[in-house]
């Protein structure tokens, strides 16, 4: 009993101590508004695919033309074993892939090749002012006229926007040029003015 009496004095005596303790104002209210700065940055940037940085263009346009030059007469193997074609896009398809390590060379040649058309199309349409693809467009029509007899070809479908792959019949023979025209004063004989021309005393 002296032990709960004891408690509850205790208890009075903390409340009493506790309501005479003043805590400080605190103020919640600020004197100004609040000022939010909100700092953007936009950057924009254009995406240009792989074409190379303008220090190393002319270098990189230059090596790319190198490369498919030495890479000519392995282009044209490929397509006397019928394993590639020239489709639509001025590009290289692969046809058929040969097993082993001559197919992973294949597509790997395949891959490099059209790597190098597509940068020499961008940079042909960019001096040119013309859209990549026009110039894709020019590059498969030069491709089936100079395609040997044998070659897979793309060529247009039936139907609008279609396309189809078919055996070039060769080249295309240049028609043999027009003989000039004949200088007509130099054919036609000179008439003989002198009579009309009074004698000389």
């Amino acid at each position: 009993m002296l032990k709960q009496v004891n408690r509850m004095a205790l208890t009075v005596i903390a409340g009493l101590s506790l309501g005479s303790c003043k805590l400080p104002d605190v103020n919640l209210a600020t004197p100004e508004p609040l000022e939010v700065n909100l700092n953007m940055r936009l950057d924009v940037y254009q995406f240009t695919g792989d074409a190379p940085k303008d220090a190393e263009k002319a270098k990189t346009i230059a090596e790319a033309a190198e490369r498919r030059r030495n890479r000519s007469s392995e282009i044209q193997e490929l397509k006397n074993n019928r394993l590639v074609g020239e489709d639509h896009r001025g590009l290289l398809h692969v046809r058929e892939v040969p097993g082993g390590k001559w197919g992973e060379r294949v597509k790997q040649a395949v891959q490099e090749e059209n790597d190098d058309r597509t940068l020499l199309m961008r940079e042909e349409a960019r001096k040119r002012e013309m859209t990549v693809f026009d110039i894709q467009q020019e590059n498969w029509k030069q491709a089936i006229a100079k395609a040997y007899k044998g070659e897979w070809v793309e060529i247009p479908g039936e139907k609008e926007g279609t396309f189809k792959w078919v055996q070039a019949e060769g080249p295309k023979e240049k028609s043999p040029a027009a003989p000039a025209p004949e200088n007509k004063a130099a054919a036609e004989p000179k008439k003989d003015d002198s009579a009309a021309k009074p004698a000389a005393r």
